[in-house]
């Protein structure tokens, strides 16, 4: 796909994601940690509850910390005592309990507080994110010889995908259901094409801020006979590059094609999550500050703006300087650098510009573009 084409459909989608603020942005709490299992056997169902939300809390607590900082430094992540870790709790909630023989099983969602989480991290030198992206669609694509397929059954690299579930954390990766509303919105041929109707089909109908297409296609290294599964790597709309990202995963001697994709899949799946952080990362000894104008339709509008902007994490504070019926001038202090802001700012949906002819930064809420 030419460079030409792919700017043009990342414009398209772009401006059609722009369009609506997903429904997933409103109610998602990065500091809270689901489905945390509880399995704990003591004298008494009592103290297996008690021992076993206990331990559950400090994974709960290790799964956050995972969430927000990169696979190479985990081995330093703190691990807090249990006074410590009360105090970074805000609170928690069993989902699904059992008793029975000393026994206690459940399910808990664990919720912390935030400025605590940041504190212990800036204390142990370890940088983090967390900016959360708008979720991304993944469509694996499986290719051999004279075959093409994404929705059949015979597809063993979607199943490699179904395989590790939902991706959530800073960047959720999720896949489609397969029902015959997406086969018939994008076909096989379409994702690897880059068909901007289809593409933006399936974006709307799962609310996502990009489509991932990971094209896989299966061969037999003539030198050996080993198995290997090269990958093309697409991604359209938000803010996804120019570019085409091809890979190669080899097989050893014992590994199995279905081994093989699986491995390939999990791969491909960290390592998207990896460089998000490692772009949103922010430098947090240093805040910067510039003024920006803010255009609205009304106050409802305006207020909406300033709900998007609080769950920005890269800001810090936020001055009103001046307010009239159709706009307002702010001045914003935020960490990391402009492009990290704008890339945070449109998460949720706003729209962060500088124009050199003004020699000004404006905002804009999607729904004005």
């Amino acid at each position: 796909m030419s460079k030409i084409r792919f700017l043009f459909l990342s414009a398209v989608f772009a401006a059609f994601l722009s369009s609506t603020f997903p429904s997933w942005a409103k109610s998602r709490d990065i500091f809270s940690v689901a489905d945390v299992t509880v399995d704990a056997q003591a004298a008494d169902e009592l103290a297996a509850k008690s021992s076993g939300i206990a331990r559950a809390q400090h994974d709960a607590l290790r799964i956050l910390l995972e969430r927000f900082t990169l696979k190479e430094d985990h081995d330093r992540l703190p691990a807090p005592d249990d006074v410590r870790l009360a105090a970074l709790l805000r609170d928690y909630s069993v989902d699904r309990e059992k008793f029975g023989g000393g026994r206690y099983l459940a399910s808990l969602t664990v919720r912390f507080q935030a400025e605590g989480v940041r504190r212990i991290l800036d204390a142990a030198d370890i940088p983090f994110a967390e900016t959360a992206s708008r979720p991304v669609l993944v469509l694996p694509v499986f290719q051999t010889v004279g075959s093409t397929v994404l929705w059949d059954d015979t597809n063993p690299w979607f199943g490699a995908w179904s395989k590790l579930g939902r991706i959530d954390g800073l960047l959720p990766l999720l896949l489609p259901v397969g029902d015959l509303s997406d086969i018939s919105t994008v076909s096989a041929e379409g994702a690897v094409l880059g068909e901007r109707q289809e593409l933006v089909a399936i974006a709307r109908r799962y609310e996502v801020g990009e489509v991932m297409v990971v094209v896989g296609s299966l061969a037999v290294d003539p030198a050996d006979g080993k198995l290997r599964v090269e990958v093309a790597t697409s991604r359209y709309g938000g803010n996804s590059s120019d570019q085409t990202v091809f890979q190669r995963f080899d097989a050893n001697d014992e590994t199995s094609r279905d081994t093989l994709l699986s491995d390939a899949a999990k791969a491909l799946a960290v390592e998207a999550v990896e460089n998000w952080k490692r772009e949103n990362i922010l430098e947090r000894s240093v805040e910067q500050r510039i003024s920006v104008r803010v255009p609205f339709r009304g106050f409802s509008d305006w207020i909406a703006i300033r709900k998007r902007l609080a769950a920005v994490a890269a800001l810090k504070k936020i001055d009103v300087l001046r307010l009239s019926i159709d706009r307002a001038d702010i001045e914003v202090s935020y960490l990391g650098n402009a492009d990290q802001l704008r890339l945070a700012m449109a998460q949720s949906n706003l729209d962060l510009a500088y124009s050199a002819e003004t020699a000004m930064w404006t905002l804009k809420s999607g729904t004005d573009q």
